[in-house]
């Protein structure tokens, strides 16, 4: 099974970084990739979306989200899969979070582009999709997100960047001294 990164949750002030960029409707399947505790499928659900679906690595995590579920009501709107994100087909989506690391949005690019349906929403925290134009970005809280229309609007090769090199160049860069 492929691991991006262990669990990392999204802090629950950041979470609104997610909304900002899509409104949800009954119609909605939204999607978590790495879904952790279940924090951002809980909020969709709570913001309007019809259904939810988990993909989590960790067990006890699938097990402690699937009973949160159960408990807050959302039951047959929810559901939690321990899965690997790429054993896991995307058709059903409408809305796909992920928050996983710098080599997830590139190895996760072909299977959004063969998966998703034209209309499909992909919301990147973090790390945006080499290649291609957010349609919108948002920042909440020090985090920055990505919002991407299916299909996705591709960007001119020489202004592709790696977003590695960039947080590295700009870490490492001196301050101006007056």
């Amino acid at each position: 099974m492929t691991s991006f990164i262990g669990f990392i949750p999204t802090p629950i002030e950041q979470i609104e970084g997610f909304f900002d960029l899509v409104s949800l409707s009954v119609s909605d399947v939204v999607y978590d990739l790495g879904s952790g505790d279940g924090r951002l499928l809980f909020a969709a659900l709570e913001k309007g979306a019809g259904k939810a679906v988990g993909v989590e690595l960790n067990a006890e995590l699938v097990r402690q989200s699937t009973e949160a579920a159960r408990s807050r009501g959302f039951k047959n709107r929810l559901t939690f899969f321990e899965a690997d994100v790429f054993d896991v087909k995307l058709t059903e989506a409408s809305v796909v979070f992920c928050y996983l690391s710098i080599k997830a949005s590139p190895a996760l690019k072909l299977k959004f582009y063969q998966e998703l349906r034209p209309g499909a929403k992909v919301i990147m925290e973090m790390y945006p999709i080499p290649g291609w134009k957010p349609a919108r970005t948002a920042n909440s809280e020090g985090k920055r997100f990505y919002l991407y229309n299916m299909p996705p609007e591709s960007l001119r090769e020489e202004a592709v960047r790696d977003p590695l090199i960039d947080y590295l160049n700009y870490s490492s860069s001196p301050t101006e001294e007056s």
